[in-house]
């Protein structure tokens, strides 16, 4: 073939008729998803009421309608926008802020292909609509199948034409009557139970959405509802079916939030159920924590997490809100359940229907202005991570299988959530990272609240005697040994058994001792070599970038400075005599580099009163390594105080002499304690997003094994400077040590 090289025409893309079949065949990717699309035109078109029928779907002559009573269209109307595929007028109303007319809504739909979605369901299509006041409805029939046989999208002809109102033959009716023959899909009684509890999720239930807790209005559309109407004959079909109504009043553990520009509050409620607080009597009860607004929360203070992972995460900038994001306000509710095989046995009646459930519904959805988003909450999508975050620590998080969760937005206010062209979930964006890390900060609070009631039942039900105290849900071994001493001492026969306590408790001290040893120099180099990272780079940076050779200077010593202090955590393990002023300077080794970094002033208490310093016997890597611990948290929750990183935060270090012994006393700048501290000393608890929840835990440990206590003072009961009225913590040693 000879070709002219000096061709030119212009041309135009030509669709084959068989690109309809594509877009509804291809692009959506389940039949559930496929009338979702429907019912979400029903709601762009101001319905209050949209009805799916399900007519003889065992046979070959089984149909699907979706009927509404919207505002309907007129034949100018679905010539030239329904019959357009890829129209964009509803997304431009969006951006224009134009409303419906009688429920004021925004469009949900902006792509211009949902209505396509009929091709996963079946092979024609009957649609009737009627404007209201008019006589006239327009009909449309398709065959897809005989669409399909013409060549190209411009040769398929269809026929659109007005008759006398039939169908809404009422003249104050109106609405869009879609009705699906040919049906793709045999149906069974599971596909039929599974998507009659889609259908009902499509839109939140009114008590998940009026949270009743928040100052923030969030758009919300409680006149839109989802009907679900079977055949008589297959009625039994939905007989004994497990719903969420079901479910949620065998949830103990709920959680709601909301995280608006103004700041982050939340609520969590203990309720378990009655044939357990009747069982239990005094021993377990109900109980409700609320957490009031503030911007002290991770999200405002620290970026959302990149590949550098969550300890690389950078203060936020001083602007930083939800509308720059475009993500707007956020409210959340969380329904968390408990799998205790004896809990379930007793107090469950359909342990397995309730698993199986979870199973299938479980996880955490997504509305936007009342309306569900998929995919997320279905089977498989762990849009959240909480799979793999239980799988690393499985007493201590909640996986999708043991929730039930609704997140609720905002359309208008949230414009960079993009939702994907084949409707499954948004783009993965940064408006949605984002708002992923929103919800885990949030999960964190929960998650800390939760630990503490699910220790308390695992506690109960590992007790014989319903009579016992929940303050004894947590006993750490010191006191079980001194509690068994005790009881011996009461008897003939137990006094013969103290020798061998004696030997169980000095092999307890000696291996916790080596343990607690090996761990706080983990612990203390993790903190040390996390911030060598963060110094090294930014010192590759400062050369990169041509900084002058003073600010290289100062940050290499800084750095040296780091090093030096790691040196502390490898020494070997020994008792010795040592001053607490020279144990604050060991720790401030590893930790001053830091406050210079985080705008943190550091006051010493020790310089300003000598003569109150003390002289300790001690392992010293042990204690340096509880010192750190505490100064850590405090560097963290003052950074999360402060307005903005150029507030600069304070972190107090001193003597304490109200205690009953001489102490070292931790004072910040930050909100002050939000925990009992009988919790804040457990392992595992916490209320940091990244956090291991060990140091708190560490440092207890540490002072116990010293003769001594970790001690939670109020700021006025320990005199610290007024910088530093946040959270007090104190290694209080025995005096007669």
């Amino acid at each position: 073939m000879t070709i002219n090289e000096n061709r030119d025409v212009s041309s135009a893309f030509r669709p084959r008729a068989r690109l309809m079949e594509l877009l509804g065949e291809q692009l959506i990717k389940d039949h559930r998803l496929a009338l979702f699309e429907l019912v979400k035109n029903a709601y762009d078109a101001d319905a209050n009421e949209v009805k799916l029928r399900f007519g003889d779907i065992r046979s070959e002559n089984g149909w699907i309608a979706v009927v509404d009573n919207g505002s309907g269209m007129s034949t100018d109307t679905v010539l030239s926008h329904w019959m357009e595929p890829a129209s964009n007028h509803k997304a431009i109303a969006r951006t224009k802020g134009e409303r419906s007319k009688l429920y004021q809504r925004l469009p949900i739909g902006e792509k211009g292909v949902g209505r396509f979605a009929v091709h996963k369901l079946g092979r024609t299509i009957h649609m009737v609509t009627k404007l209201e006041g008019a006589e006239q409805e327009t009909v449309v029939d398709i065959d897809w199948e005989l669409f399909s046989e013409n060549r190209y999208l411009d040769e398929a002809k269809i026929r659109v034409f007005e008759r006398p109102a039939k169908f809404f033959s009422d003249r104050e009716s109106h609405g869009t009557l879609i009705k699906i023959g040919g049906l793709k899909q045999s149906w069974t009684r599971g596909d039929v139970r599974r998507l009659y509890r889609n259908v009902m999720a499509m839109t939140s239930s009114p008590d998940l959405k009026e949270l009743g807790l928040f100052s923030v209005s969030l758009s919300k559309d409680d006149t839109f509802k989802v009907k679900f109407e079977l055949d008589k004959n297959l009625g039994s079909w939905l007989d004994g079916l497990f719903v969420a109504k079901d479910a949620d009043e065998f949830g103990m553990y709920r959680f709601e939030f909301e995280l608006s520009t103004d700041g982050f509050a939340w609520r969590y409620q203990f309720s378990p159920m009655p044939a357990m607080l009747a069982d239990f009597g005094d021993a377990i009860e109900k109980r409700e924590i609320n957490g009031d607004l503030t911007k002290a929360f991770e999200f405002f203070k620290l970026a959302a997490p990149a590949e550098g992972g969550w300890r690389q995460r950078a203060d936020r900038a001083k602007d930083f809100s939800l509308a720059n994001v475009g993500i707007g306000p956020i409210r959340g509710r969380i329904v968390g359940f408990d799998f205790d095989k004896e809990l379930v046995s007793r107090y469950v009646p359909d342990g397995s229907g309730l698993n199986k459930f979870l199973e299938e519904h479980g996880g955490v959805r997504v509305y936007r202005d009342g309306l569900r988003v998929f995919d997320y909450g279905e089977p498989g999508n762990d849009w959240l991570g909480l799979d793999l975050r239980r799988v690393n620590r499985p007493t201590k998080r909640l996986s999708n299988n043991i929730l039930m969760g609704e997140i609720h937005l905002d359309l208008e206010l949230s414009p960079n959530l993009k939702e994907k062209t084949n409707r499954e979930g948004f783009v993965d964006n940064q408006a949605f990272r984002e708002l992923q890390y929103a919800i885990l900060c949030a999960f964190t609070y929960f998650e800390a609240a939760r630990n503490n009631d699910k220790e308390r039942l695992r506690h109960l039900f590992a007790t014989p005697k319903p009579s016992a105290s929940v303050d004894s849900a947590y006993i750490r071994p010191e006191e079980a040994i001194v509690d068994l001493r005790d009881k011996a001492q009461k008897s003939a026969d137990g006094r013969a058994l103290i020798p061998l306590i004696d030997r169980v408790q000095n092999a307890y001290e000696e291996t916790r001792d080596v343990l607690l040893s090996a761990v706080g120099a983990g612990l203390g180099l993790a903190t040390v070599f996390h911030e060598i990272e963060r110094g090294v780079r930014g010192l590759d940076r400062a050369i990169e970038i041509g900084e002058p050779v003073e600010r290289i200077s100062k940050m290499s010593d800084a750095l040296v400075e780091l090093l030096a202090g790691a040196s502390t955590f490898l020494r070997t393990q020994k008792t010795e005599k040592f001053s607490a002023k020279t144990l604050v300077q060991q720790a401030l080794f590893s930790c001053a580099p830091r406050f210079k970094f985080h705008n943190i002033a550091f006051l010493d208490g020790f310089s300003q009163r000598p003569e109150l310093d003390f002289e300790i016997t001690g392992t010293r890597r042990m204690l340096v390594a509880a010192l750190v611990n505490l100064i850590d948290n405090a560097i963290y929750w003052s950074r999360m105080a402060r307005a903005d990183a150029a507030e600069q935060g304070a972190i107090w270090i001193g003597p304490a002499t109200e205690l009953e012994g001489p102490a070292i006393a931790v004072a910040d700048s930050g909100e002050g304690l939000q925990d009992d501290p009988s919790m804040a000393v457990r392992p595992f608890y916490t209320r940091r997003t990244d956090g291991m929840g060990i140091g708190l835990y560490y440092a207890d440990m540490v002072m116990k094994s010293h003769r001594g206590r970790l001690a939670f003072p109020k700021a006025n009961e320990v005199e610290v400077p007024g910088q530093c009225k946040g959270a007090v913590v104190a290694l209080v040693f025995n005096s007669k040590a």
